[in-house]
C-alpha cells in the first residue's frame, strides 16, 4: 500500500465577509440620526473622521481578500485591487448622496467622502504591502 498526501482542501473565498460588512456599513450609516448613540467628542481628530476611514478600511481589507482568493471569475481575482478602491469608494459616495437625497436627520458631506476612501486607500495598501503572506 502506497501512503498519499491527503488532498488540499479547496480555497474559500469568503465572500459573506464583505458582504455582511457592506451590509453593516449601509444599515449604520442610513439609520435615522434619532435612532444612533450619540458619539464622543474628540480633540485632534473628529470621530466621524476615523469611524469612515476605519468601517473602509476594514471594507477593502475583506473586498481584496475575497476577490483574490475567489476562482469563478479570473478577471476579478486579477484586477482585485483597482476593482475594490473603485467599488469600496463608489460605495461610500453613494451612500453620502443618499443621506443628502433622504430625510433621515442625516447630513452628507464630500468631507466623509474623503475619508471613506483614505480608509479605502490605506486598507488596499495594506493588503498591497501584505500579499506575500496572505496569497
Amino acid at each position: 500500500m502506497s501512503a498519499s498526501a491527503p488532498p488540499t482542501p479547496p480555497r474559500r473565498a469568503f465572500v459573506v465577509l464583505p458582504l455582511a460588512w457592506a451590509a453593516f456599513i449601509l444599515v449604520s450609516t442610513l439609520t435615522p440620526a434619532n435612532s444612533m448613540p450619540p458619539t464622543p467628542h474628540w480633540e485632534l481628530l473628529a470621530f466621524d473622521t476615523a469611524a469612515h476611514a476605519f468601517v473602509f478600511g476594514v471594507l477593502a481589507v475583506l473586498a481584496t481578500f475575497s476577490a483574490r482568493r475567489q476562482r469563478w471569475w479570473p478577471g476579478l481575482r486579477a484586477r482585485a485591487f483597482g476593482t475594490v478602491l473603485v467599488a469600496a469608494i463608489g460605495m461610500g459616495a453613494a451612500i453620502e448622496l443618499l443621506q443628502m437625497g433622504m430625510d433621515l436627520g442625516r447630513n452628507g458631506e464630500w468631507s466623509d467622502i474623503l475619508s471613506d476612501a483614505l480608509g479605502v486607500v490605506a486598507g488596499s495598501a495594506l493588503m498591497w504591502f501584505t500579499r506575500r503572506f496572505w496569497q
